[in-house]
């Protein structure tokens, strides 16, 4: 299968569905990063991101548009299909469309408008952690099991290094717990959780 993740910025992907990639990877599946802008420290950022990509086993795109083009348009979507287009992918990550960052509800709203033929698979993953708090309600819909790896998702995310420096403890104690708590839910040790927007079953 081919599965692409879209994250607004470096480290958005491994935060939110890196256990789940790295998974899909490990069993043979092409997978796509695609990475939409780098806000600042644009160089180090770059390689952080390729660090972060290959320690996954993903390919990766960085498109390195400008933040102010982040928004839900025309011109993005336009962007997504191409990619889409091109890629052709079976299941597509995209950030939750309540996000409490705009460039993550931007790109998610570009995801699903480029996703509109309904040829793939399409599904939400959580919140970046740390993130705001928002008036709304992941609805968690599907688990994924990433006990397996979620030693490599915390390695991916901390290859991210200027984002994290004086920080790794809030950031391990974040994505660790949360992916605690989600593997809980389903009695498992680890899990990762999405939203689905479309599901589709080729039986």
């Amino acid at each position: 299968m081919k599965i692409i993740a879209f994250g607004a910025h470096p480290d958005d992907i491994e935060i939110g569905v890196g256990g789940v990639l790295k998974k899909y990877v490990d069993s043979g599946n092409e997978v796509l990063s695609v990475i939409v802008t780098i806000p600042n420290n644009r160089e180090i950022r770059w390689k952080e991101a390729e660090k972060a990509a290959n320690i996954l086993g993903a390919e990766i795109l960085i498109m390195d548009l400008e933040s102010k083009d982040i928004v839900f348009s025309r011109n993005l979507v336009k962007e997504f299909d191409s990619i889409v287009n091109d890629f052709k992918p079976d299941i597509v990550f995209t950030h939750w469309n309540h996000d409490s960052h705009q460039d993550h509800v931007g790109v998610s709203n570009s995801v699903i408008a480029a996703t509109r033929k309904n040829e793939c698979c399409l599904y939400m993953y959580e919140q970046t952690v740390p993130g705001g708090i928002v008036p709304y309600g992941f609805r968690t819909q599907m688990f994924v099991d990433i006990s397996n790896v979620i030693d490599k998702k915390i390695e991916s995310t901390l290859a991210h290094e200027s984002q994290v420096k004086g920080n790794i403890k809030k950031w391990v104690d974040g994505i660790k717990g949360r992916a605690l708590y989600r593997g809980s839910q389903i009695n498992v040790e680890c899990a990762e959780a999405f939203e689905v927007v479309r599901d589709i079953k080729k039986i």
